[in-house]
C-alpha cells in the first residue's frame, strides 16, 4: 500500500541522507511514497510455533480500499513454511488493530470462528479493555469497525484466547513487554535465541525514519507522546543489545538492525552492509 513520505517528513536533507539509500520500497523518487508492507512473523523457538500479528484476514468489510473483501492465500503461505493452520501453537497479537488481528478468525458457514484450532491467543490485558465493546470506558476510532466482534470475541468464547500482563514470559526464549503508544496497550515481543536477539515492534514503528526522529508519525496514535518514549526506549534497548528489529509494516526485506552512524541512529535493512 503506497502512502506518501510527506505524512512522516518532508525534510529534503534528511530524506536523501537517510531514505534515499534505502531499498526501493522505503521510497519511490518519482510519487514520494512509501510501500506500507502488510506482514505476519512465524517464529520456531522452544518448540513452539508462533505467529506473530496475523494481518487483517480475508472477506472484511469498512477496513478500507486496500482491505476489503480481500482473497488473498495467507493460510496457503503459511502452510508452505510449514505452518499450516493446525500446526501453530501460539497467535500473538502486538495490538488489535484490524491489519494485526484479523487472521485470528475466518468465516465457516456464516460465523467467525478460530482460523488456528489449536493456538493460544495472547492478548494483552489493557488492550483488550481498550476495544472490549461492553467496556463503556472504551474510546473507538473509525478505520477499526466491529474488529472485536469478529477477531477477538470469537477465539475468547471458544475458550483459546489468554490475557496477560507485562511484562509476560511466554517461553524460555519469548518475553512480551509493554510498548504503549500506538494504543493504549500495545506490546512488543523480546526473543533470545542462539545468543541472538530480536525484537517484533509491531507498530513502534511504520518507517525507517522513525528510528532516526522517533518524533516524526503517521496519524491513528492513542497517546503520541507515549509512542514517542516509547520508540525511544525501544532504539536504545535495541542498540544496547545489538538486536534485530522485525517491524509489521516495513517494506522489504522487512527486518534489519540499528547502527549510530555520527550524531544519528540509523536503520541498516537485512542482508545490507553497515553505514
Amino acid at each position: 500500500m503506497p502512502v506518501p513520505l510527506a505524512l512522516l517528513t518532508t525534510d529534503v536533507a534528511f530524506i536523501a541522507r537517510r531514505v534515499a539509500p534505502l531499498p526501493r520500497g522505503f521510497l519511490d523518487p518519482e510519487s514520494m511514497t512509501f510501500q506500507f508492507s502488510n506482514h505476519s512473523w512465524v517464529l520456531r523457538v522452544d518448540d513452539l510455533t508462533i505467529l506473530v500479528d496475523p494481518c487483517t484476514g480475508n472477506g472484511r468489510k469498512g477496513r478500507g480500499p486496500y482491505f476489503d473483501d480481500l482473497d488473498t492465500p495467507y493460510l496457503d503461505h503459511l502452510a508452505d513454511l510449514g505452518a499450516p493452520a493446525e500446526a501453530v501453537d501460539v497467535v500473538f497479537c502486538t495490538h488489535l488493530h484490524h491489519d494485526h488481528c484479523g487472521w485470528n478468525t475466518m468465516q465457516v458457514d456464516g460465523r467467525w470462528v478460530p482460523t488456528f484450532p489449536n493456538a493460544v491467543y495472547i492478548l494483552g490485558e489493557e488492550e483488550y479493555r481498550r476495544w472490549d465493546n461492553t467496556n463503556p470506558a472504551r474510546h473507538p476510532n473509525d478505520f477499526n469497525p466491529n474488529v472485536f466482534d469478529e477477531c477477538v470475541r470469537p477465539v475468547v468464547e471458544s475458550g483459546q484466547a489468554r490475557t496477560i500482563s507485562t511484562p509476560y514470559q511466554l517461553s524460555p526464549s519469548v518475553t512480551v513487554h509493554a510498548a504503549p503508544g500506538h494504543t493504549v496497550g500495545h506490546a512488543i515481543l523480546r526473543l533470545v535465541s542462539q545468543g541472538a536477539r530480536g525484537y517484533f515492534t509491531g507498530d513502534a514503528f511504520h518507517h525507517p525514519v522513525q528510528v532516526t526522529r522517533p518524533e516524526l508519525y503517521l496519524p491513528g496514535c492513542d497517546d503520541l507522546q507515549a509512542a514517542i518514549a516509547t520508540r525511544k526506549e525501544i532504539v536504545q534497548r535495541v542498540l544496547d543489545e545489538d538486536a534485530f528489529v522485525f517491524p509489521a509494516h516495513f517494506s522489504a526485506p522487512h527486518h534489519g538492525q540499528l547502527v549510530i552512524d555520527g550524531d544519528e541512529v540509523c536503520f541498516v535493512p537485512g542482508g545490507a552492509d553497515e553505514v
